[in-house]
């Protein structure tokens, strides 16, 4: 079977074939290595704008997660912990210097927490955002007739009632960044996302939170219906020394909140001796 990594000549993004999945992923900045993942239905740009801003003080990583973006479009089951995976021999394949830190945004929070358990001496500490970390009632409910839908009908079946609960029109103020989230979001293989959905359904992340013992910040969108304030800061007082942050935003903090996204996280960073010089992206971008 083959496998390999193709860089582009600064070998700063390309794809690489990782337990025969092809991945692709981008690199931007130097420092200490920070990884992103992202949401479900997401893809590496979902990062867009938050890169440029940690990049100042880090090595960002960031990479499709298997069967999204322009990553291979796979027809078997995967889990978290594939996510995982997946990451790590990227991290390898580039070089990435950690311990880690690791950001995730809703379920790329699941796998962030199966990476540091399972492995806490390459993880220097874990920021969760937004962070979807199992499911029941009618949340599996939903879930499950949502990927099904998806894969009879297509994404655009599920569009409009998907965004109304993590993009709604109230955090639409931007229209030019919805439609261009809305429009990635359509191009989602329906059968990938419905294997990511059953990922989320079947993960098993929340019973290791207790594991946790790295410096990890939990941040929470103000304005986020599908996992509010209040249950975000339900699994803060889970993990050992965890802290607390909130943003105005909803579900989706890394679009619709890049900015002061990026100061709490580099504030968070800087505050547990990640980075020796700090900057807050967020008076520059109000500048």
């Amino acid at each position: 079977m083959y496998k390999g990594t193709v860089h582009d000549t600064a070998g700063q993004r390309g794809f690489i074939d990782a337990a025969g999945v092809t991945l692709r992923y981008a690199v931007t900045g130097e420092g200490t290595g920070m990884i992103l993942f992202h949401e479900l239905g997401g893809s590496l740009h979902s990062w867009d704008d938050v890169v440029p801003l940690l990049a100042t003080d880090f090595r960002v990583l960031r990479f499709d997660q298997r069967g999204h973006g322009l990553s291979e479009k796979v027809r078997g089951p995967f889990g978290m912990d594939d996510h995982a995976n997946d990451a790590l021999a990227i991290a390898d394949a580039v070089s990435l210097s950690g311990p880690f830190w690791l950001v995730g945004a809703a379920a790329g929070a699941a796998a962030v927490l199966e990476l540091a358990a399972r492995m806490p001496a390459r993880v220097a500490g874990i920021i969760l955002c937004a962070p979807s970390l199992s499911t029941e009632g009618t949340r599996r409910t939903y879930l499950e007739a949502r990927s099904e839908r998806a894969v009879a009908y297509g994404m655009r079946a599920i569009v409009d009632e998907s965004l109304e609960r993590s993009y709604p029109e109230d955090l639409r103020i931007d229209k030019r960044r919805f439609e261009v989230y809305r429009a990635r979001w359509l191009a989602n293989d329906p059968v990938c996302y419905a294997l990511a959905n059953r990922a989320l359904i079947e993960s098993g992340v929340d019973d290791a939170i207790a594991s946790i013992q790295c410096p990890c910040l939990l941040i929470a969108g103000t304005r986020d219906s599908m996992r509010p304030p209040d249950y975000v800061q339900s699994i803060v007082g889970r993990i050992r020394s965890a802290q607390y942050a909130q943003i105005d935003c909803g579900h989706l903090v890394p679009v619709q909140a890049p900015g002061e996204l990026a100061s709490s996280i580099l504030r968070f960073t800087h505050a547990s001796g990640a980075t020796s010089q700090h900057k807050d992206p967020f008076n520059e971008v109000r500048a």
